[in-house]
This record gives C-alpha cells, sequence and structure tokens, in this order.
C-alpha cells in the first residue's frame, strides 16, 4: 500500500504539483484521528514532519490480485524538509483503469505491468518508478486502493442474467439475488395465458373478418374488370347468417355500383360530345353542298358574260365582278372544309378518351386486385400463427410452465468459471461460496431440460381454426 517511510532528505530535482499546510493537516489529524505524526529527523524546521494523510483502501478478498477492468484511486505525497511541506503530486491523485492487456497507464511515469500484482506491491512499484523518473532523492508515499472491482458475470437459471458490478463480501447467493433470482412461475403467469388467449382469440375473430372483407373487395374487383353489370358473390359468404358479412356485402356493392355509373357518366358525356360533333358535321356538308352551287352558278354567270363580251354586248366590269363572286365562295367553301375536318377530329379524340377512359380504369383495377391478393396472402400466416398462439396459451405452455415449476423446486447447481494463475478453471460452488471478480457463474436447474411445444393434430373443440 505505502511505500516504507524513509527520513527526507534534501532533494536533488522535483516536481512540485501542490502544497498542503501543515497546521491544517496535524488540526485534520487530531479530529479525524487518520493521520500519524512520526518523529522526524533532528534540526528539521518546525519540529517532527507530518506524515502525508493516506486513504485507507477498501476491504478487498484475501490475496486479490489486480487485473484488465480493475479501477484503482492511487495517492502519491512528498515530504520535502526543505520546505517542511507536503507536496502531492496531483497529475497522479486519481483513478485509473487496468487496460486489457494488465497495463495501468499514469501520466509521468508511462505503463507499468501489474496484472497478478497485489495493490501494496503496485504502490511500491509506483514509488520506484517515480522516484527514478524523476530522480528523487527518496521514493513519495504512495497509497494504492480499489475503486471498483472488474464485473462478475452470471448467466443460466436467473431472471436476469448479464453483467453486474463486484462487491466485497460477494457469494452466489448475493449474486443470484442481484439477478433477480431464480425466474418466477406463480398463478399470475397462468392468468397472464388466459388473458393471452383471450387476446389472442379477439385477434383471431379480427383477422377472419379482414379476410372476409379482402375476399369482398376481391369479388368486387373481378366484376369491375370483367365489365359486369352486377356483382356475383360466392354462395359461402351471400349465404353466411352474420350481419357484419352482410354489411361488408352491401358495402362493397354499393361502391361497385357507385364506381359503374360514374364511369358510364363519363362516357355518356363524351358520346353526348361525339352526337353534337355529328350534328355539326351534317351542318358542314349541308353548307359545303350550298357553296359548290352557287360556285357553280358563277361559274355559268362568267361564261356567258366572256361570250357576251366578245360579241360587244356586255362590258370587262360584268366578268370581274363575277370572278369576285368566284374567289369568295372558294375561300368559303376552305373555311367550311376546315370546320368540317376539326369536328372529324374531335370526334376522334373523344373516341380515345373513352379508350383512355377504360384503359385507365382497368389498370387500377388491376393493381388494385393484385394489392387485394397480396394482402389475403399475408393474412394466412398471420392467423395460423394466431391460432398456435391460442393453442400454447390454452394448452401447451400452462403444461409446460408447470412441469419447470416441479423442476425449479431442485436444488439449483452452481459452476463458477475463474481466471487464475494457473489458466481458467471450474469451481462447483454453493451459496456460500465467495466470488472474486471476473468470476462467471452459471445457474443451472437439474431436470430442466423440457421437452419443445408441439402442436396437437387435433384442435380443441370450439378452436376457431378455419383457414379456408
Amino acid at each position: 500500500m505505502r511505500a516504507a517511510h524513509r527520513p527526507p532528505a534534501p532533494l536533488r530535482r522535483g516536481l512540485k504539483l501542490g502544497a498542503f499546510d501543515v497546521g491544517a493537516i496535524v488540526a485534520g489529524a487530531v479530529g479525524l484521528g487518520a493521520i500519524c505524526l512520526p518523529a522526524g529527523p533532528a534540526g528539521a524546521a518546525g519540529g517532527t514532519p507530518p506524515t502525508p494523510p493516506i486513504a485507507v483502501p477498501a476491504a478487498s478478498p484475501a490475496g486479490y490480485a489486480l487485473g484488465p477492468l480493475d479501477r484503482i484511486r492511487l495517492r502519491v505525497f512528498e515530504w520535502r524538509a526543505s520546505r517542511d511541506e507536503i507536496f502531492a503530486w496531483t497529475a497522479l491523485n486519481d483513478e485509473f483503469t487496468i487496460g486489457a492487456d494488465g497495463t495501468l497507464s499514469l501520466p509521468i511515469i508511462g505503463d507499468i505491468p501489474v496484472a497478478g500484482l497485489p495493490t501494496r506491491e503496485v504502490g511500491r512499484l509506483v514509488a520506484r518508478r517515480l522516484r527514478e523518473r524523476m530522480e528523487l532523492a527518496d521514493a513519495p508515499d504512495t497509497a494504492v486502493e480499489i475503486a471498483q472491482y472488474r464485473p462478475f458475470y452470471i448467466t443460466g437459471a436467473v431472471d436476469k442474467p448479464g453483467e453486474f458490478s463486484f462487491r466485497p463480501g460477494l457469494t452466489v447467493a448475493k449474486a443470484v439475488a442481484l439477478a433477480g433470482g431464480p425466474p418466477r412461475v406463480t398463478d399470475s403467469g397462468l392468468l397472464r395465458l388466459e388473458r393471452d388467449a383471450i387476446t389472442a382469440r379477439g385477434d383471431l375473430a379480427g383477422l377472419h373478418k379482414d379476410r372476409d372483407q379482402l375476399t369482398i373487395r376481391l369479388v368486387r374487383l373481378a366484376a369491375e374488370r370483367d365489365d359486369k353489370p352486377k356483382i356475383e358473390f360466392p354462395k359461402e359468404l351471400a349465404g353466411r347468417p352474420d350481419p357484419g358479412l352482410q354489411s361488408l356485402i352491401e358495402r362493397e356493392a354499393s361502391t361497385f355500383e357507385a364506381r359503374r355509373r360514374a364511369l358510364a357518366m363519363q362516357v355518356d358525356a363524351i358520346e353526348d360530345l361525339k352526337r353534337f360533333l355529328r350534328q355539326q358535321i351534317d351542318a358542314l356538308n349541308g353548307q359545303l353542298a350550298t357553296i359548290d352551287t352557287q360556285i357553280k352558278l358563277i361559274a355559268t354567270e362568267i361564261r356567258s358574260n366572256e361570250q357576251l363580251a366578245e360579241r360587244g354586248l356586255a362590258t370587262q366590269q360584268r366578268t370581274i365582278a363575277a370572278g369576285r363572286s368566284m374567289a369568295q365562295m372558294e375561300s368559303e367553301k376552305l373555311r367550311t372544309t376546315t370546320d368540317l375536318l376539326r369536328a372529324r377530329e374531335a370526334i376522334s379524340r373523344a373516341d380515345l378518351s373513352i379508350l383512355d377512359m377504360r384503359s385507365r380504369r382497368a389498370t387500377e383495377v388491376t393493381a388494385e386486385m393484385r394489392d387485394t391478393q397480396r394482402m389475403l396472402e399475408q393474412l394466412k400466416p398471420r392467423m395460423e400463427m394466431t391460432e398456435r398462439l391460442i393453442i400454447e396459451a390454452e394448452v401447451s405452455a400452462p403444461r409446460v410452465l408447470s412441469d419447470r415449476a416441479q423442476a425449479r423446486r431442485a436444488r439449483p447447481i452452481y459452476r463458477i468459471t475463474r481466471q487464475g494463475a494457473a489458466g481458467v478453471q471450474e469451481i462447483v460452488g454453493e451459496e456460500v461460496t465467495a466470488l472474486m471478480p471476473g468470476d462467471a457463474v452459471s445457474v443451472e436447474l437439474p431436470n430442466s431440460d423440457l421437452p419443445a411445444v408441439s402442436w396437437p393434430n387435433a384442435t380443441r373443440p370450439g378452436a376457431m381454426t378455419s383457414l379456408n
């Protein structure tokens, strides 16, 4: 723990990291009784030099050797007689964790292998290393205590297996208590199973309802895809005396009728537009016939005027006026022909709109059918699992719990795996066996190897197991 005290001597070189007032230390020692004042060398200033305060180490297992993950608390002090002061090496007065390789990394000193050493030997080693590194006349006083032991582990038949902090005086019984004790099976567990069975039955009823709803929706979508005027539901669904199922059928029938009417109204609106365009085409054709007649009359008039003009019986002006009228009729005919082509184009676009509308509806119905079929396929394993949970909660689990409760009445077996100097050791312990940091405790229950839960071939009467 603390290095052997040597009479203080003049220091050749040192690192001052802090100082304590001697009077304050002496006053504290009187009140706490934690510091001794041994006789100092004659002629020292101020009389007898006080001994630096040493922290009382926590209780540890006899002969305990440090190892990886142990956390130590280090205290290093030095009496400097030239100033009649106690200096604390504050850079070293802290808590340090031993690394996984068993090395203690300290400032100023560096890495020190401490695995397998007791705390007293570690204190001496630190003092010697510090004296050599800083070229001190005497080794400083050191104190090493265990701040936190490395954890221990417990597995097996306990309620909360895992890693726990070690504490001095720990026994197997205390370790099992820290892990929550053995798993408990009481009447409340059976009540929970009954509650789970009721909950699972409710879930299964909901899954049956979801399956019926998806099946009815699939029938409705098939009718829409085939453009049927009415839905024909399967007899096993339509004839079932279930108000909820009948409500689902009525709702899907209403949806089918509403969607069919909406599509029909859109198609009728486009057909009305086509009828209007056809009437417009008929009118334009009649207008073209009239224009052709007028063009023929004007052409006759032009020929007659040309003949009269050759004989000198008509002027050239009449011929020019007739030609102007002919040009206007030709222009009117061209405009009417353009309007006629536009009307026919509009009818073609209306036909394409109807085809596109029906195609979109068919695509939407196909996608909905695919999604509905996928949901039905996903629903079946969920129903199977829920029915198995009901069987487990009502039949298998109570039997297994009863068998395990009987097995837990037997005396447990405690196996302790310990890493020692000679290697890994396995110890069969008792409840009063003392544990060491780093131990791994396995709690075993004899006759606890129970058969796995098997699902009965014949279902219990009244169980909902229809997965058709």
